[in-house]
């Protein structure tokens, strides 16, 4: 088994723009058997979520390290695979105040949002894989997966650009998903209909942008 080498680019949290609309989740469904194919296992030191989070006035930024996972990789194709985030690394990049940058983060961990003591892990598992041709964004495949955050694990599925050459695979992936599906209410006004009038512009969008981007390497 060789290395794998993973970038995911960026997890963008709450969509930036005001008719994004997020993908129909649906329930868990079965993982795929990582019995087909070779087995790539990620490299933690090369793997990385980037995230970005927005109100109706503003947002901030940051990482979130990826702790391990694998994938196989079967006749030039995905085939299953999994990876799981490390919630207790997350980190801001844009606030320069270390004051209010510490302040954001241990918000961020807290039970408001993604409660990391108490779930220190997040993770994706892969459940079906389909070939797609034509699309208009260069799409590939629809890779579908069991995402689970705080606890709560729904299936999504990823429009994504994958190639496999030379022995390396490179994958883009964008989906917008709805944080409220995984029990992450924060601010919300579609969750908090009531205090409208009181978050004004600080009311926190409930869209989570992902984009992620990956190289593999045999």
């Amino acid at each position: 088994m060789k290395l794998l080498y993973i970038s995911i680019a960026a997890v963008i949290l709450a969509a930036s723009c005001s008719n994004q609309t997020a993908t129909e989740t649906q329930e868990a469904q079965t993982v795929l058997s990582d019995s087909l194919g070779d087995s790539y296992k990620v490299d933690a030191t090369q793997s990385k979520l980037s995230w970005e989070g927005n109100s109706l006035s503003g947002g901030h930024n940051g990482t979130i390290n990826i702790q391990e996972g694998s994938l196989n990789i079967k006749e030039g194709n995905i085939v299953s695979g999994s990876f799981v985030i490390d919630m207790l690394s997350i980190v801001d990049l844009d606030i320069t105040d270390s004051v209010k940058r510490g302040y954001l983060v241990g918000h961020l961990n807290d039970t408001d949002f993604f409660d990391s003591k108490k779930y220190p892990t997040g993770q994706f598992d892969i459940t079906n894989i389909e070939v797609i041709q034509n699309d208009s964004n260069g799409n590939t495949h629809n890779i579908s997966g069991n995402l689970t955050l705080k606890g709560q694990t729904k299936n999504i599925t990823i429009p994504a650009k994958v190639s496999v050459e030379n022995d390396v695979v490179n994958a883009t992936g964008l989906v917008v998903i709805n944080r409220l599906d995984w029990g992450i209410t924060y601010s919300s006004i579609t969750a908090f209909p009531n205090l409208k009038a009181k978050l004004k512009d600080k009311a926190i969008k409930d869209f989570i942008n992902i984009k992620i981007a990956l190289v593999a390497k045999k």
